[in-house]
């Protein structure tokens, strides 16, 4: 019996090739049997029918998906497919092993391998080699238009012999650069008439009639937004910086793909940036599929400008008190187990993932203030906070009752491809799912922005007002489960709660944390930051180091048993035919003995 994550696995690489091919999947029908009976004493692991199925040995695929070594399973269905594609297209009887059908299938596999960024190990014979780099080529460029130079791969990287990879011609990348790298089109955002609907003088009825139209308008922005649409559609992703073909996940635009795999409150498996050291960290970030507008809900209209939490005493012009309090929950932060282990990275299918935790964004979503806006890709997570307001003195957010002033929605259009690179005093950036399970409820991003910076006059935002009812409210409200859907009780929490809030109020930080805020700070010194802080009524303390105490880490181990990594992973995506493969194996990383530390208390 095929296993659920071979039967995935087969059926994802089965997507790509008909996805390529603008072959309707439909007419692939898959049929399982226990084996496949050698022909002229070669072993077969799929063959095609003359009525359009198409068989599989099950013992086989399971086992090469159990032993993580998919690149067959991804071969035999590229070639197999490409043979039923072609033999719909016949008009003669089709055979499946004579040398035109087997030379044809072989160089569509090498293409489409290409294409999803892996490279191609060939045969030991010179001869064999060139004349099969030669159809592939030949390929790429008959049936997709592409044009490439093919090279061999220095042993040194690949640690084998006789790995070839193609690139783009120099041409083919200036038209790939010129294509989905080009200048982004100005805001599509309409400016509207102070009378019009939505207005402050004439103003929605009711928040949910402002989403319908907001709505509305970004179906008709996204529709109109050609590169969007393009990006969605991508078969491939070139990277210009190193000139050659990647994985999918690899791609800054995979969150926009057009993935019916990946349900829309998802999170997908982003390569976000290059470490010095010439690895990459990924985010855990929110699918963005259709998406033209991030949101900000405000149950009111301040009448200052919209900045962030930072900069919104004027009076202020240097903010090293405030700031010293998000720094030490970063110390805090990153003695959590999983944190370290998400950071360090994690081998995942002979790939480094190293998960950004986005600390600062964190901080933001637990009290500290910071020069972040929070902005959402949800509509009902901007829905609850455009319809409650938070209770400092209760901690805790509340439906709005009061229909005497007007809520708002700011949209921030997305203007791609440069929506998530740093702009002049400000950069949209993700913090997405975490380890701390509040900023992945809100399915949040982040807008960094300088002093003097106001989202009202941003060219890419607009706001709409619209009128509070209290019923809308308590139902919303009611629909959040209370608020405990964006605000879920976890370690996080407790440690504010029980210890830091306290350290807080009495203006008591670590001396590591000024250690933290000196590294960052050229020209500081530890003297100086010290006294800079003594002047401000905060006292440095050089006993204690942020940490999470005994019980809290215990309770995060607790949870592990009780299925807490699962639930985590259960909204996290890869994109890509081996999407199902990638999820088993992060599922099963507490099973790996070099991780084990992060999920078991070794000190019980």
């Amino acid at each position: 019996m095929i296993s659920s994550i071979a039967n995935k696995v087969v059926n994802g690489y089965i997507q790509e090739v008909c996805a390529i091919l603008d072959y309707d999947i439909a007419y692939v029908r898959v049929i399982y049997v226990p084996k496949i009976e050698p022909i002229a004493g070669i072993p077969q692991h799929a063959a095609i029918t003359a009525d359009g199925c198409l068989i599989i040995d099950e013992t086989w695929a399971n086992q090469e998906i159990t032993n993580e070594t998919p690149t067959r399973v991804r071969c035999e269905m590229y070639c197999k497919v490409r043979m039923l594609y072609q033999q719909t297209k016949s008009q003669t009887d089709f055979n499946q092993y004579a040398n035109e059908a087997i030379d044809d299938a072989m160089a569509f596999c090498n293409g489409l391998m290409t294409l999803k960024g892996l490279t191609l190990p060939m045969p030991p014979l010179p001869q064999m080699v060139e004349s099969l780099l030669k159809r592939t080529q030949k390929h790429l460029k008959e049936e997709l238009g592409i044009n490439t130079d093919y090279y061999l791969m220095p042993k040194e990287l690949v640690k084998a012999d006789n790995v070839w990879i193609f690139r783009l011609s120099q041409d083919d990348e200036h038209k790939y650069a010129d294509r989905f790298y080009s200048k982004p089109v100005k805001p599509t955002i309409r400016v509207i008439d102070t009378s019009e609907k939505g207005s402050e003088a004439n103003p929605f009825e009711d928040v949910n009639e402002a989403f319908d139209y907001i709505k509305e308008l970004e179906t008709n922005a996204y529709n109109n937004d050609a590169l969007l649409k393009d990006i969605a559609s991508q078969q491939y992703f070139y990277d210009l910086n190193y000139h050659q073909f990647r994985v999918p996940w690899a791609s800054p635009y995979v969150a926009f793909y057009n993935d019916s795999n990946i349900p829309s409150d998802g999170f997908i498996v982003n390569q976000n940036q290059v470490h010095p050291d010439g690895t990459f960290h990924f985010t855990l970030k929110p699918n963005l599929q259709g998406k033209k507008f991030l949101y900000r809900g405000q149950s009111q209209d301040y009448t200052k400008p919209c900045t962030p939490n930072l900069f919104r005493d004027e009076t202020k012009s240097y903010y090293l008190d405030d700031v010293i309090w998000s720094q030490e929950m970063e110390l805090l932060l990153m003695t959590h187990p999983l944190v370290k282990l998400l950071e360090q990275g994690v081998e995942i299918m002979h790939d480094h993932f190293s998960i950004l935790m986005n600390l600062a964004g964190l901080a933001q979503h637990y009290y500290h203030k910071t020069r972040y806006l929070d902005l959402t890709s949800d509509v009902d997570a901007a829905k609850f906070f455009a319809a409650t307001n938070y209770c400092g003195m209760l901690d805790e957010y509340k439906p709005v009752h009061e229909t005497n002033k007007l809520g708002m929605i700011y949209c921030y259009e997305l203007q791609m491809p440069f929506a998530f690179t740093p702009q002049k005093g400000y950069e949209l950036s993700v913090i997405g799912k975490q380890v701390f399970m509040r900023s992945g409820a809100q399915h949040g991003f982040l807008l960094g922005m300088d002093r003097g910076m106001d989202l009202k006059t941003m060219p890419q935002v607009k706001k709409f007002y619209f009128r509070h009812h209290p019923d809308i409210s308590d139902e919303i409200f009611k629909q959040s489960d209370y608020g405990k859907k964006y605000f879920t009780m976890d370690i996080l929490e407790e440690a504010w709660k029980t210890e830091y809030k306290q350290r807080l109020e009495n203006g008591i930080v670590s001396a590591d944390t000024v250690r933290l805020n000196v590294s960052r700070n050229s020209g500081e010194t530890y003297e100086s930051i010290s006294k800079k802080l003594k002047d401000r009524n905060i006292i440095v303390d050089d006993s204690y180091h942020p940490s999470f105490s005994a019980e809290l880490i215990n309770k995060y181990y607790e949870s592990i048993k009780d299925g807490w990594w699962e639930e985590f992973c259960s909204d996290i995506y890869f994109h890509g035919g081996d999407a199902a493969l990638y999820k088993d194996c992060l599922l099963r990383i507490p099973e790996q003995p070099e991780y084990k530390w992060a999920f078991e208390n070794s000190k019980v």
